[in-house]
């Protein structure tokens, strides 16, 4: 199965809709499980049903995060049919990029996604962004004229949250929020991540741009938002990393590593400490002004009396007017106060694009992260509020070189590349404790594990993948791994428990051999939510 067709693949998986016809795979599957899924789903019987799942059986998940998943990729909350997997697909590293979107268009152009185009009550639920740039109209500022006071934002990813949301009350902004959500640190309206799933079911998965509750949704009971919260906070890692502990073992990447923490070449480790998402004097959450809007973007803009505003990040929810002016025009021109939060750079590589508007540096080229590590290179970021405030730290402007944007790029592609190995490993570690304990019960949560952990080692060959540079990353590394994909491979042919557990086996093995190449000092703790789908 293609890479991309597997990532497509997984919009049917779940804990309950994997009986759902042309999901089902499991041998031992009940007719009346069929019946089921079209009937309105309680959290009670997501609960009942995690009770049975192999996984809480075997103590890999507990029961609480098992429907969490559940309320995450599967309850429509009687909207238009979108879920919060829809935007936020496991397969696709939680979030959706061009590529994800445009094979989506053409295999499932009926995906609640584009619910948009088959439902005229909303015809203006997105614009032209998502289909061309994979962003979504986003009413961060209050659903006051919703139509036309809006944002057009790329989707955050969702993993390891539980390491980036704390905010930092250092910055200016206001309290609550105490945890950051979305790309300016203030997406829910109660300031919690618990509370944000209240907000994406309003903005999201409404019948209507009414938005009347009780008729174009439902919002989620106190419960339902509290398995949520315990499943997303389990997703990716739950660690930082020391990076004065980390060395990689790629020469480039090591040299990427000094660079990103020298504060006379990248400066990157103070709002990125450690390659998450926290300043480094305080641990928590920053944001920062960092002229992102200066090199202008490809999404749409909202409007007020009639006049575009630009996207001013935090602040801003249910003014009247626009209050902060972007370009120093002396005309307020946006809602908010020009500052976005970091999002975590471990995860990177592999969540295209990186910025919430989409911005570019090289205007032709691909959106990856050697383009993004360049921005901080540019006059745009060089006379934003963010490098002055470097420079009073340090005495000294950013004068960031090519060559150390190149490594730092390299660095990060190492780190992710890292990362998706763990999880893949993770996912073949549960299905290998899965087929010893159950054999063929419930194989279907077995292969469903190992695809899984082949998107991962997918993505672990893209982002190490270093354009424009002629010096493979990790060879006999990558050779390992492309091994354990094929081991993989006939894992899931395999006629026999018995078989699948051999080339699972054989898969780990090959990883693990593969991961020591990386570096030292690189240890993530995975949290149980990479185990569910």
């Amino acid at each position: 199965m293609g890479r991309l067709n597997m990532r497509l693949w997984w919009a049917c998986g779940g804990v309950l809709a994997l009986f759902a016809a042309g999901c089902a795979e499991a041998e031992d599957v009940a007719p009346d499980h069929l019946d089921a899924v079209s009937q309105p789903v309680t959290l009670a019987d997501r609960i009942a049903a995690c009770a049975q799942d192999p996984r809480v059986v075997a103590g890999l998940v507990s029961q609480d995060v098992c429907a969490g998943a559940g309320v995450f990729f599967e309850e429509t909350f009687e909207g238009n049919g979108r879920t919060c997997g829809t935007c936020h697909p496991v397969a696709n590293s939680t979030t959706i990029d061009v590529e994800f979107v445009t094979a989506l268009d053409q295999n499932s152009p009926e995906d609640p996604l584009f619910v948009f185009r088959t439902n005229p009550e909303l015809a203006e639920l997105e614009t032209s962004d998502l289909l061309e740039d994979a962003a979504i109209l986003e009413n961060v500022d209050g659903f006051i004229d919703s139509r036309h006071r809006f944002v057009s934002r790329g989707v955050n990813h969702v993993l390891s949250l539980s390491t980036s949301i704390r905010a930092d009350s250092g910055d200016g902004t206001t309290n609550p929020p105490a945890e950051r959500t979305g790309w300016g640190g203030d997406g829910s309206s109660d300031g919690t991540l618990r509370g944000f799933l209240k907000d994406a079911v309003k903005q999201h998965f409404t019948r209507s741009l009414d938005r009347v509750e009780g008729v174009d949704f439902r919002l989620p009971t106190p419960a339902e938002e509290d398995v949520a919260l315990a499943f997303q906070l389990s997703l990716g890692r739950k660690n930082e990393l020391d990076l004065e502990r980390v060395r990689m073992f790629d020469a480039e990447a090591e040299e990427g590593r000094r660079a990103f923490m020298d504060p006379n070449r990248g400066r990157c480790n103070v709002c990125h400490h450690n390659a998450g998402a926290n300043f480094q004097d305080t641990g928590n959450n920053r944001n920062f002004d960092t002229g992102t809007r200066s090199l202008g973007s490809p999404l749409n803009l909202g409007s007020f009396e009639g006049v575009g505003i630009f996207d001013g990040g935090f602040g801003g929810r249910d003014l009247p007017r626009p209050d902060f002016d972007s370009f120093n025009s002396g005309t307020p021109d946006a809602f908010g106060n020009g500052t976005f939060n970091p999002p975590p750079l471990i995860e990177a590589a592999d969540t295209a694009p990186h910025f919430h508007n989409h911005l570019q540096i090289q205007s032709r080229g691909q959106r990856n992260i050697n383009d993004a590590v360049q921005f901080y290179a540019s006059f745009s970021f060089n006379n934003s509020p963010a490098a002055r405030e470097l420079e009073q730290r340090f005495g000294t402007p950013l004068d960031l070189v090519p060559l150390d944007a190149a490594a730092i790029a390299r660095f990060l592609r190492a780190l992710n590349a890292t990362f998706n190995v763990d999880i893949a490993k993770q996912r073949l570690d549960a299905a290998r404790v899965l087929i010893n304990r159950f054999s063929n019960t419930r194989a279907d949560v077995q292969r469903r594990l190992m695809e899984l952990a082949q998107v991962e080692i997918d993505d672990a060959i893209e982002v190490m993948s270093d354009p424009g540079n002629p010096n493979t990353m990790y060879p006999s590394a990558l050779n390992q791994i492309n091994l354990a994909r094929g081991e993989i491979d006939m894992g899931l042919a395999a006629s026999s428990a018995s078989e699948r557990y051999n080339r699972v086996r054989n898969a780990l093995d090959r990883l693990t051999t593969a991961r020591a190449q990386f570096g030292e000092g690189i240890t993530f703790v995975l949290g149980q939510g990479n185990l569910m789908y």
